[in-house]
């Protein structure tokens, strides 16, 4: 099926909803013990009202000291988009598309049902959504190499003597999901992100003092440009992380995401893991 209704998609789901004087600190806790990448706040009467996220805590952390006491109130983005469970796929890829954001809310005549991102979406539909509004889908080939789905922006680095809060106000200004930290030779050491972000929150860390490299998720993968885009997709399943950095020869060139690749190679690692399934 191509085009899913989003109340298949959300039928199983059990979102984590906090009401709006909870603490940043506690939610930041929860999305971890469950993880989730959201928190969906409701007010009184059990309505939505925001969501926090992982560009959320980076927001926070990059203006105010002590993140961790901060009510869920002040640190969300307030009334988010949503859409309904009777809607399908292909219209909640476009409100995120348009909005620019990776966690919608599925709301039923106020009733929460969800939150979809942009991984319950199978590659299908990712790749008639590419179709239908003229995104390039890479001529539809499962044999792209990386250094062809890599752009040229120059990847964002930052040394790792950095503080969190100095990474934080960087990554909002550049409007990116992620730093990749560096030595003083310039080799990477680790990434930083939303997802580390929200751990910093959790931990109740001051990110005014913390370095980066204290911060920063360490031993990370990295994929050379010559690999495909498939084993690149198979390496970010396996390790259950968002980005992956692409480097040769200690030369960082990017990062890729799953953003980054069309619907048939995500397709292609449905049909892999599908198999695994059968096998096992």
């Amino acid at each position: 099926m191509t085009n899913r209704p989003l109340a298949y998609i959300v039928k199983d789901q059990k979102p984590l909803v906090l009401a709006a004087d909870e603490t940043v600190g506690n939610a930041c806790r929860l999305m971890r013990e469950r993880g989730t990448g959201s928190v969906l706040v409701v007010d009184n009467m059990k309505r939505l009202s925001g969501i926090f996220t992982g560009r959320d805590a980076v927001r926070l952390l990059a203006r105010v000291k002590d993140a961790s006491s901060t009510r869920l109130a002040q640190a969300m983005t307030r009334n988010p988009t949503s859409i309904s469970p009777s809607d399908s796929a292909i219209n909640a890829l476009r409100a995120m598309t348009e909005g620019g954001f990776r966690h919608l809310p599925v709301i039923d005549n106020g009733k929460i049902c969800g939150v979809v991102s942009l991984r319950d979406f199978k590659g299908m539909e990712l790749e008639e959504f590419a179709r239908r509004h003229a995104v390039d889908s890479a001529g539809g080939t499962l044999d792209r190499r990386l250094m062809d789905v890599l752009d040229c922006t120059k990847p964002f680095t930052l040394p790792g003597v950095k503080s969190v809060q100095q990474a934080c106000r960087s990554m909002r200004r550049r409007k990116c999901g992620g730093v990749l930290v560096i030595d003083g030779k310039g080799h990477l050491t680790g990434i930083f992100t939303g997802r580390d972000a929200i751990r910093v929150i959790a931990l109740d860390k001051d990110a005014e003092k913390l370095r980066l490299s204290s911060a920063m998720t360490k031993d990370l993968m990295t994929i050379s440009p010559t690999c495909h885009a498939i084993e690149a997709l198979r390496v970010m399943n396996d390790g259950g992380f968002r980005h992956l950095p692409v480097v040769e020869d200690h030369k960082i060139l990017g990062v890729v995401t799953r953003g980054d690749f069309t619907g048939i190679e995500l397709d292609r690692l449905d049909e892999e893991e599908h198999l695994k399934e059968c096998l096992w």
